[in-house]
């Protein structure tokens, strides 16, 4: 079996292990289509939690059994999470609310060390989640710069060579845009920034469900993710490059674990949503092995010479980014056939640059009235700008910086793409 047969079969396949796919909803199949707002889950993680309620439902800081086995599954959950996006260990990741709340905490820590005239450079083309906690840094005399993006939606790198200049002290910068699905050269990025002496601030949201990730090898020093986009529960986890833990000093309790990034779980966590973390990648694991057990060969991949947890999550989302290049393909082809179509982001001639996340709006229709007709029809999309504010508006300004966004996952298929235009076309008619 070649490649290209392989990666469709591993993928159609896992659908299974989804309960929802299939659901119906006022008679008609959901199309699951929205999902760089949150994925499916898989019943690894349904299991995991239900499991936790019943075995391992107790409370931190003694030294009484099943709050000991709870406590040691956090950790392990930790290292499933450094693991899955090349940290070094399970000190270097903290579980919390989202990806939102960790921006904030990053901005409130690193804003400490600003002085009034200290640079920040913030990106046009982000979610706000890494946009809005910087610009309250604002109010204390702290100039924020924003790196903007050119018609196309591409970071303009004339620009950030012209804004490190200023010798900012901070980098935010989205890994790949929620609304283009255009993926940024992280390691570029991050490289320049270190040079002019600047440290970089990840969000790692969208490009963390698509493909493999390497916050070592991209060099990035502090990032945020939200674990309901990567198959799991309603919460999200942090990486802190431990050569600047020091630089977060604050809301410890007596001081206590500063050889971490723990500190950032204060009080109780939740502990159920943890668990079903461990479930999202107990999911990944065996979807690593049905590509192997497909042939899909994870030692002929830049993968081959990581830890072995690290192989199978993240040689997961390997083979994940690879068969979405198919549905990208298809789904693009398709768009063709749509007359007025104006898309956002990368066509597919640069399919190595995008994720199959695609913005687009008809010529003479509302963004919402499509929308609203996609979901008397069962089709999860989504309308407005998804929080990338700024770049909405530089993008589609001639629809009010609305567009409707289809964002596909691994679980998605070309037959639910061809359904999806059906209906489609039906409502243009």
């Amino acid at each position: 079996m070649n490649n290209v047969l392989a990666l469709q079969q591993t993928f159609v396949e896992s659908r299974k292990y989804f309960p929802s796919l299939g659901d119906t909803y006022e008679g008609h199949e959901i199309l699951f289509m929205d999902n760089s707002a949150g994925a499916q889950v898989s019943q690894f993680v349904i299991d995991r939690v239900r499991d936790y309620y019943i075995h391992r439902n107790a409370q931190k800081g003694t030294i009484f059994k099943r709050t000991s086995e709870m406590q040691a599954r956090i950790v392990e959950a930790r290292q499933m999470a450094a693991d899955f996006i090349g940290a070094a260990d399970h000190t270097e990741i903290a579980f919390g609310l989202n990806a939102t709340s960790f921006f904030h905490h990053f901005a409130h820590h690193l804003g400490r060390d600003l002085k009034t005239g200290d640079h920040i450079i913030i990106t046009e083309a982000d979610h706000h989640a890494n946009v809005d906690p910087w610009l309250e840094l604002a109010e204390r005399g702290i100039q924020v710069d924003v790196w903007n993006v050119n018609a196309n939606g591409d970071l303009d790198y004339h620009q950030y060579e012209t804004l490190l200049l200023n010798k900012p002290k901070i980098v935010a910068v989205g890994w790949a845009s929620n609304a283009t699905g255009t993926i940024h050269h992280m390691e570029r990025i991050t490289k320049m920034a270190h040079a002019a002496g600047a440290l970089v601030v990840a969000d790692g949201v969208q490009a963390a469900s698509h493909m493999a990730l390497d916050v070592k090898k991209a060099g990035v020093d502090f990032a945020a993710f939200s674990t309901y986009k990567i198959f799991g529960p309603h919460m999200g986890f942090c990486y802190v490059n431990r050569e600047n833990l020091a630089r977060l000093d604050g809301w410890r309790i007596q001081k206590e674990l500063t050889d971490s990034a723990y500190f950032f779980e204060v009080g109780s966590q939740n502990h159920e949503g943890i668990e079903g973390f461990m479930g999202s990648m107990t999911y990944l694991a065996q979807l690593s092995a049905d590509a192997a057990g497909h042939g899909l060969v994870i030692e002929t991949t830049p993968l081959r010479d990581c830890r072995q947890a690290r192989k199978e999550f993240s040689g997961a989302m390997y083979w994940a980014h690879l068969y979405e290049r198919q549905l990208s393909v298809h789904f693009l082809e398709r768009l063709q056939e749509i007359d007025g179509v104006v898309l956002y982001g990368k066509t597919g001639e640069h399919l190595d640059e995008r994720l199959p996340v695609f913005s687009f709006n008809i010529t003479g229709f509302e963004t919402d009235e499509l929308g609203m007709a996609l979901d008397a029809a069962g089709v999860e999309a989504r309308t407005g700008n998804y929080l990338a504010i700024n770049l909405m508006k530089r993008l589609a300004d001639e629809f009010g910086g609305s567009a409707l966004r289809i964002s596909l996952v691994h679980y998605n298929t070309v037959e639910e793409i061809d359904r999806f235009f059906e209906i489609l076309k039906k409502i243009i008619a």
